[in-house]
């Protein structure tokens, strides 16, 4: 969900770029979030826009506002903000998303994540790990987790015996903006010194792996 690029047509009737000074947005107001982008122009009637990620698979009320530099008393905005169309918005869910709440759901489970060391055997190019580390991270940004949640399960505890964590995959994969947003949750200091059952911990795993940046980071 969200990095999509969003065009909008505007009808005859409308204001087109030539409108000196005035600006578009959208707002997407959904049941828990609501976003508001900038949108640019792209052609004489034509504005485009990035689609925010959502927290949630809904659809969304979306409005296009047009501000305009207006001629108003003193102490009054000098803007004036009108609504100029709406629409319906779906958000729909995506490998990312499915990706994030799996990984999410394994948090604390001893053998959660041995299924996805079957992913050494496969040879992903650099480019898609990077894609994969963008969309994966923004994922994890919006999604709703459990109340307390952490990285070592849902209650915090002391963890002795050697576990595969979520620290540990985003290691081996290289991703560092997942490994960012990994090491900001509960658990992250405990998940960084706890070796998995090859008595790796996620460092070692990142310098093997000639991970030389995300490396950096989890030894800070």
């Amino acid at each position: 969900m969200g990095k999509v690029v969003i065009t909008v047509q505007l009808c005859d009737e409308e204001q087109t770029e030539d409108e000196e000074g005035e600006e578009y947005f959208l707002l997407f107001s959904g049941s828990s979030q609501s976003h508001l982008t900038s949108a640019l122009w792209s052609g004489h009637d034509t504005l485009h826009t990035l689609c925010p990620a959502h927290d949630c698979c809904e659809a969304v009320q979306v409005t296009l506002c047009r501000a305009r530099p207006g001629h108003l008393p003193a102490g009054v905005s000098p803007v004036s903000v009108v609504a100029v169309a709406e629409q319906r918005f779906n958000f729909v869910q995506d490998l990312a998303f499915d990706m994030a709440q799996f990984l999410v759901s394994t948090a604390g489970r001893p053998d959660g994540l041995e299924g996805a060391m079957l992913l050494d055997e496969c040879q992903i190019p650099l480019e898609e790990c990077e894609r994969l580390d963008e969309s994966l991270s923004l994922a994890l940004r919006h999604l709703d987790l459990p109340d307390g949640w952490n990285l070592l399960g849902t209650h915090l505890r002391n963890i002795t015996e050697p576990q595969e964590t979520l620290v540990h995959f985003a290691a081996r994969r290289g991703l560092k903006r997942v490994a960012v947003w990994l090491l900001l949750q509960p658990g992250a200091p405990e998940a960084l010194r706890l070796t998995n059952r090859q008595g790796a911990t996620p460092a070692s795993i990142a310098q093997q792996r000639s991970h030389r940046d995300l490396h950096q980071l989890l030894t800070k």
